[in-house]
Order: C-alpha cells, then structure tokens, then sequence
C-alpha cells in the first residue's frame, strides 16, 4: 500500500471518503478509492457528484488561466474576489458544495473557509516562490526548527556542537549558556518577550530605540540603533509605540486563524489496513482528514511501515464560520481552543474515530497510546480580498509597512507578503535588514 510524505490525502486507490449523519447514513458509509469509482455509491446529490467530478478531472477548468507574475491582470482580478468565487466560476460549483465538500480544506494553507479568503492566497506562493512539484513533498523531524537551527549554528557557531548538517543541528542539544554572551556579535536573551519598542525622542530625529521586555517576572531595557520588528502582526501592533495612522491602518487589515493540531499516536493501523486505506477524508465532527506517513528520519531506524507498526496521526483542525465576516471568524475561533478543555477535544477525538473505525476493529482504550494537542491562536495569516494589492487606489497593507520604516523601526515577518512559508519570512527579513543598515551608515 503506497504511503505519503505528508499528512495530507491525494485521492489515490488507497484513499476513503467517509459519510455519516451528515448524510443520512448511521451507521457511517466509507467510500473506498471515492474518486476511482467516480462517487458512485456515495450518498450526494447527483449535482453535487457532477460538480465534484468536473472539478477534480479538470474539465470545466480549461480557461482557467494561473497567474503569469505578481501583480498582473490575473492575480489582480483573484485579489479582487472570494476563493469561494473563484471555485465557483472555474469549475462551476455550487456554494453549498464547496461548502459541504472543500471546505475549509480549500484554503487551509491560510486558516479558513474558501467563503473569506482573497483567491489570490490560493496562487500566491506558487507565483513568488515557485516550488520544483517534482520533486514531491517532504516534511521534516520537528518541522521549521531545522530551519531556525541551521541560522543560529551559524550566527552563535558554540550554542549547537554538532556539524552544520540538518542531522547535525537537529539532534544537537542547545547550549543555552552560549545563546547570550557579553561582546558577542549575536545575542538570543533568553525567556524574554518584548512589552515595549519606544524611539527616544522624535522618530525623525531619535539616534536610538528604546527596548522594553520582561525576563522572570521583572522589567529590563536596553537601546539600539535600530529594530526590526520581525514578529507577527497581532503581537507589533501593540508593541511598538506611537505607530503611525498609516501603518495602525495596515496593522488592521491582517487577520490571523487559529488553528489545532491533533496527533494521535496509535500502537497499530491495522483497521486502516482492514479498510484498505491509508488515508481518509470526512465531511462532519472534528477535523477533516488524515492520513498514515513515511516520517523523516535520522539514524539506523527501521524503513518498514507495516499494519503492524505504530504511527501517528494528525489532525489539523480549523475554525472557519462561512457566511460570517472574516474578524468576527478568527475570533469565534480562537476563543474555541482557549476555552476548551484537552479532555474534551480527547473525548471528540476519541468519538470520531470510533464512529469512523469501530466497524473496521478499532478500539480507543486499546489502540490510542496518546493524543498531544498543538494549540496556535494565530497560526496563520489569513488574507482577504484585496490584501495583496489594496483597493480603491489604496497601498496593499504589506506595501504599507515593507516600505515605510517608522523611523529606527522596520518591519519584517512572513505576513508582509500574505504566504505562511520560511521562505518568505526570510525574504522579510533580508529586506529589513538592509533598510536598517542603510539607515545606521547613512
């Protein structure tokens, strides 16, 4: 049984689609290799089938064109409308199928339902920062950290003793000792978080920044010739003091979403393996999909994954309200997984998948080993129409901040550019860094 790189279902002979009360069907129904059988036995309206049809064999899509650049015709027009719009018109969907079937699995790369998100967020990367789709997708042992650890080998060379290899500075432990060193070119302080970014005297005119941050329950300060403020936006708006009307203006246009990770590490599949899935996607309850991985590794582990063999699944769980305007969702969201218990999303887990896999063998006391949950409140940039290139001869609120520096203070992070990727956190970044630069050598 061919298995994945990630958690994320691509409809192959070993994928299911699993109808419940939702559909008129309890016990459940599970619609193996859905789209090899072209949803024949799946309990949908025959529009419904069509539509979902027409859209996954391309055949209503043949005018669609991609966006040739940034910031031409096409990806003005996508900036201009709803995803939810924009699947409509190319592939002559229905709203109540796009969501029932896409959503918010259609959009999930920026943290909501198809219904609020600028169609733009759905080409944007694949614009700016072209991925090589041959080569496939990789995930990696601790995600984005090997990231972070490659750039702090190299900026603080002693806080990581292994080799500058990925296997190398994600097993090496960290040597917090040597993170912030007196007369070190670079400095990471340590259980500390900004309260406060402050110029001395008039932006215009400051020849310092006043920083205020806590550490242990006590406040500490410290100047600079300059700062970048590479957080995210939700945290600089309220950071930086006495921001212009301009960029309070920007600052109000991000909207970030929550979102929730699931893993469930199970001491087995074999009730996948009864099924003859790998991976699977639902319609109601908690989550949307799943599917069994091939992890990265590092060292001598075993290349075999089995029935036998324990794994873990994750769940990304997002919080979009279709239909109710973009604030008002990241909102309701993010109140959800702060004000709800890890017993009650391990007992909505645990009912989903005996709804789903009890038929097939599955038993929660015997085959779940754990569930961890990861609780973002503002995981991802999600952005609205006209995010990307503003409205009515209005700046996008990216432009606004790229490139207008309050004084002393420039700007970075991922949300700049509206793309939840390293890649454009880097980018951000190397831009603020010249901006400042400029500034202390002018």
């Amino acid at each position: 049984m061919p298995l994945g790189r990630t958690p994320y279902p691509d409809g192959a002979k070993n994928s299911g689609f699993y109808f419940g009360a939702k559909f008129g069907k309890e016990p459940g129904l599970w619609l193996i290799d859905p789209w090899g059988k072209k949803l024949a036995g799946a309990p949908i309206s025959e529009q419904a089938r069509r539509e979902l049809l027409a859209m996954r064999q391309g055949e209503a899509a043949h005018a669609h064109r991609m966006p040739e650049r940034d910031g031409d015709a096409i990806s003005r027009h996508l900036d201009s409308i709803t995803l939810e719009q924009d699947l409509m018109e190319t592939y002559g969907l229905s709203r109540e199928t796009v969501r029932t079937f896409l959503s918010p699995v259609a959009g999930g790369g920026s943290g909501l339902g198809a219904d609020a998100l600028s169609a733009y967020a759905e080409y944007a990367a694949d614009v700016l920062l072209p991925w090589d789709y041959t080569k496939g997708a990789q995930m990696f042992p601790g995600g984005n950290a090997g990231v972070a650890r490659h750039i702090v080998k190299v900026l603080i060379p002693d806080a990581l003793s292994g080799a500058g290899t990925l296997e190398g500075v994600c097993k090496s432990i960290v040597n917090l000792s040597a993170l912030d060193r007196a007369g070190h070119a670079a400095r990471i302080r340590v259980r500390s978080t900004a309260v406060a970014v402050q110029h001395d005297t008039e932006p215009g005119k400051s020849r310092s920044v006043k920083v205020v941050y806590t550490q242990d329950g006590k406040l500490y300060s410290l100047r600079a010739r300059s700062v970048i403020m590479a957080g995210g936006s939700w945290t600089t708006k309220h950071i930086v003091k006495n921001l212009p009307a301009a960029h309070r203006d920007a600052y109000a246009q991000f909207y970030r979403a929550p979102c929730l990770m699931a893993n469930v590490a199970l001491r087995d599949w074999r009730f996948l393996y009864k099924l003859g899935i790998s991976e699977c996607q639902w319609f109601e309850g908690i989550g949307n999909y799943t599917a069994v991985r091939k992890m990265a590794t590092f060292g001598p582990l075993s290349s075999t994954v089995g029935p036998e063999s324990p794994v873990v699944l994750t769940l990304k769980i997002l919080f979009s309200s279709p239909g109710l305007p973009i604030g008002e969702q990241v909102m309701r969201g993010r109140a959800e997984p702060l004000s709800t218990p890890f017993r009650e999303y391990e007992r909505r887990i645990r009912e989903q998948f005996i709804l789903m896999f009890s038929e097939a063998g599955f038993d929660a006391r015997r085959d779940i080993a754990g569930i961890i949950l990861n609780r973002w409140g503002h995981a991802y940039l999600s952005a609205q129409p006209s995010f990307f290139f503003g409205k009515d001869g209005r700046p996008a609120p990216g432009e606004v901040l790229r490139n207008t520096p309050f004084g002393r203070i420039a700007f970075a992070n991922s949300d700049l550019t509206g793309i939840m990727d390293h890649r454009a956190s880097i980018l951000e970044a190397h831009r603020a860094v010249g901006q400042v630069v400029s500034q202390v050598t002018a």
